[in-house]
């Protein structure tokens, strides 16, 4: 590994850098030595040689809060040593999470191989496959230093001023506690007063249908873990502990069937979705909100692969009791990567939910899905994280009729905009959010919750 200078161990420097104080021989502190400014001094120094050098930053700083898991940033970063060793390359995990990579006379292939790993490692998360307004990459950003260097340098410069103000803020700021048993009957104290309406979402499934018109196919109702902490828990990381969240779900399961059952809807869904813990659909909470909607409303339930990993019987077993009673099952949370390596219509589900992602589009990962897709059948596909009217047409072209994401919820509020007489009030942007609630201000501060609850009509892409 290439030597970073007297201060560097070698060419991997981590985000916590290492405190110099000298208060222990009676002088004041020294200023905290970062993983910013260790960049900052060796962007300095390669800018009196530039050539064949680049720069790589991933952005992992913008990822949801529930993505950026300390341990698969610690994988990401991981994945970049082989640059170090081969092209005299150094690393930096940044204080915010970010991750960039100096080296010299690098593939760019074999950066773009890395890019495209990092993506399926967090491809659960927006971020990784949608564009800036501008149309540039949001995940990550390349610089070619020999001509880029300037805005390079600029960013350094920006990254260690960022730094100090946040490790100012961090000290003032009050400590955040991980998820353990004592935190948890906290939480589940406060959860037990607390009106969960408010922090509920909905999304619609648009279903494009032969005669290029769409429509509802159903709503899926979730709970916004972010909002959730900030009522909650703000002191308390909810995801640090991944069996504990999981035992916090189950409730929360609970309290969300109940905010269902409540909500004064004006014009009920045809049909609720819901993602639930497989223990939740043995509670009578579960069966009395079938009993409430039975003959008037469609019920969908979503399931994620680890709850079906846990204990495959129990998966089926529950599969076979949902539809005696109507109810449809969902496959959450597939996506280009995992259905290279699992069959998905071997757990029957009625519905399999694919993230689309930017990297779909090329012509091997199309035929790759097509191949994984054709045994369950397109008209089961349902097409999530559709943010730009780009992944509608990808899922058209290959069959797929329904979709979710965030450029279906722009059209059916500008449609809905267009109709309501008093959209002159509002802005596209406050009507969307408040199609995406149940309750609290937002909705409140509608006109016209019967609009707000009505899914207009749509033209489909022809």
């Amino acid at each position: 590994m290439r030597r970073a200078g007297a201060r560097v161990r070698d060419a991997r420097v981590w985000g916590d850098g290492k405190k110099m104080s000298a208060t222990a021989f009676g002088g004041p502190p020294q200023e905290v030595i970062t993983a910013e400014s260790l960049l900052y001094d060796a962007a300095e120094r390669i800018g009196r040689i530039r050539e064949g050098r680049l720069g790589l930053h991933i952005h992992l700083s913008r990822l949801m809060p529930q993505n950026r898991e300390d341990a698969k940033i610690r994988i990401a970063f991981r994945m970049f040593e082989s640059m170090v060793d081969l092209y005299r390359g150094q690393m930096f995990l940044l204080t915010n999470s970010d991750i960039v990579l100096i080296c010299k006379d690098a593939r760019l292939a074999d950066l773009d191989a890395i890019v495209y790993k990092l993506r399926a490692l967090f491809s659960k998360d927006p971020l990784t496959y949608t564009e800036g307004e501008d149309g540039e990459d949001r995940f990550a950003t390349f610089y070619d230093l020999e001509v880029e260097y300037d805005a390079f340098f600029q960013l350094c410069g920006h990254l260690v001023a960022e730094a100090k103000k946040r490790i100012a803020e961090q000290r003032a700021a009050p400590a955040i506690h991980d998820l353990d048993a004592a935190h948890l009957t906290k939480v589940l104290d406060r959860m037990a007063g607390l009106d969960i309406a408010g922090v509920v979402r909905r999304q619609p499934c648009v279903r494009i249908t032969e005669r290029n018109t769409a429509e509802a196919a159903f709503q899926e109702f979730y709970v916004s873990i972010g909002d959730l902490q900030k009522v909650l828990a703000p002191d308390v990381n909810l995801l640090a502990n991944r069996w504990l969240f999981q035992h916090l779900s189950q409730e929360l399961d609970l309290k969300v069937l109940g905010a269902l059952q409540s909500a004064r809807f004006q014009r009920p869904p045809v049909a609720f979705s819901v993602n639930l813990n497989m223990a939740t659909v043995d509670t009578p909470v579960f069966q009395g909100f079938l009993d409430l909607l039975q003959g008037r409303a469609g019920v969908l339930v979503e399931f994620q692969l680890m709850d079906i990993f846990g204990n495959l019987d129990r998966f089926f077993e529950t599969q076979r009791r949902l539809r005696t009673r109507g109810v449809s099952t969902v496959l959450d949370g597939m996506n280009a990567i995992t259905l290279q390596f699992m069959d998905a219509e071997l757990y029957e589900t009625d519905f399999v939910k694919v993230t689309w992602s930017l990297d779909m589009a090329t012509e091997e990962q199309s035929a790759e899905l097509v191949n994984a897709l054709s045994p369950v059948g397109f008209d089961r596909v349902i097409l999530s994280r559709c943010d730009t009217e780009g992944s509608i047409a990808w899922g058209l072209k290959h069959g797929i009729r329904q979709f979710q994401g965030r450029f279906l919820d722009s059209m059916v509020s500008a449609v809905t905009m267009a109709q309501c007489p008093r959209a002159a009030a509002c802005t596209l942007a406050q009507c969307i959010q408040r199609h995406g609630v149940i309750a609290g201000r937002p909705r409140a501060e509608c006109g016209d919750n019967t609009m707000l609850d009505s899914f207009p009509p749509l033209r489909a892409f022809r």
